[in-house]
């Protein structure tokens, strides 16, 4: 039997038996009801599994924060950036706030992106075109970020993203219940339940 239908199935009975609370997670091993499951074993997770994943972050108890180094310098960034467009191969010039942005953001971004994609068999696209000027109309030109998810209803789905959003999608698809900090502490997932279930076009957990 497949992992993901082997996984479903203890969660469901942990639920019914009140036992939730006994689901731990060692490593890349999940241990429900005493039972072994590998995460790596699901392979690209799929949207059943997103439910899955998603049940276990609401059911269970949030891990305790881990500071992360406080001696990180800030690099200063230059005054105008070139950013060339993946698509197009054009290249747009920005200054100010969008140095920092081309600099540092997108390329934590990038990298963020290409491990969701890794981890899921999930239909996404991280859209740059908003930052160029030849792929998007003067008059639209307002750089931003988006990821955009086609859903199996064929339904697409786009919100504006930043560094932080993809962290926490990343460590939710790979299966955690922390996602890594810029400075490499750990945070919590479950606060955040709500944006990964926008940035997966589903509504959020009812109260």
């Amino acid at each position: 039997m497949p992992y993901a239908i082997i996984l479903a199935l203890l969660l469901a009975a942990a639920t019914a038996l009140g036992a939730v609370r006994h689901t731990t997670r060692q490593g890349n091993t999940l241990n429900v009801l005493g039972i072994d499951v590998k995460l790596s074993d699901l392979g690209s997770v799929s949207w059943d599994e997103v439910e899955i994943l998603l049940n276990r972050l609401q059911s269970q108890e949030e891990p305790d924060p881990v500071m992360g180094a406080m001696c990180y310098s800030i690099a200063a960034y230059p005054e105008v950036a070139e950013y060339i467009c993946p698509v197009c191969g054009e290249k747009t010039e920005y200054s100010t706030y969008e140095t920092h942005f081309n600099e540092w953001e997108l390329q934590g971004c990038r990298r963020l992106f290409d491990s969701i994609s890794a981890a899921t068999e999930l239909d996404l696209v991280l859209d740059e075109t908003r930052f160029c000027s030849f792929c998007t109309p003067a008059e639209d030109h307002s750089p931003g970020l988006y990821l955009v998810l086609a859903r199996e209803d064929d339904t697409v789905v786009s919100n504006q993203v930043n560094q932080h959003d993809l962290m926490i999608l990343e460590s939710f698809l790979k299966g955690r219940l922390y996602y890594f900090t810029w400075n490499d502490g750990q945070e919590p997932l479950k606060p955040h339940a709500d944006r990964i279930r926008e940035l997966l076009g589903l509504p959020a957990e009812e109260d």
